[in-house]
């Protein structure tokens, strides 16, 4: 009978952990981003207009051949960064921004800050320093992509 229970005990403790898995919403975000949602995250300007986009989407393998991969049909352009950090040009929507993949607790999610505008299509320095805040925040390192 103690078997029995032990055994249940310990299945139902395996069911929890993997029902707790890590979430989009389970991160620490840079000051002032404020959530709306599905893993979107926005900073507002002083006129409350959005100046910054962080995207925290789950890693599918689809997402992430359409994040590395250059379209010049789409006008999106990518450069690799340091530390397997990328940063993009995406003409087609007039943004650019900075990436990674990321893995915690074995779940894989892509980080993504972008902000409107691609007058400077080498500045990349407000996307990346919230890049680098985020993974400070979390305690995450840049995972290579596959």
């Amino acid at each position: 009978m103690f078997k029995k229970i032990s055994f249940f005990l310990i299945l139902l403790l395996m069911i929890i952990g993997v029902v707790v898995a890590v979430e989009a919403t389970d991160f620490t975000v840079p000051n002032d981003f404020e959530d709306v949602g599905d893993g979107v995250y926005v900073l507002y300007d002083s006129s409350k207009q959005p100046s910054q986009i962080l995207s925290v989407v789950a890693h599918r393998d689809d997402d992430a051949k359409d994040y590395i991969t250059n379209d010049s049909t789409n006008d999106y352009t990518v450069f690799e960064g340091e530390n397997n950090t990328y940063n993009f040009v995406d003409g087609s929507v007039n943004e650019k921004g900075s990436f990674e993949l990321i893995e915690v607790d074995g779940v894989k999610f892509i980080i993504d800050f972008a902000k409107r505008g691609i007058d400077d299509k080498t500045d990349f320095n407000e996307t990346f320093d919230n890049l680098m805040e985020f993974n400070k925040l979390n305690n995450v390192n840049s995972t290579e992509w596959e």
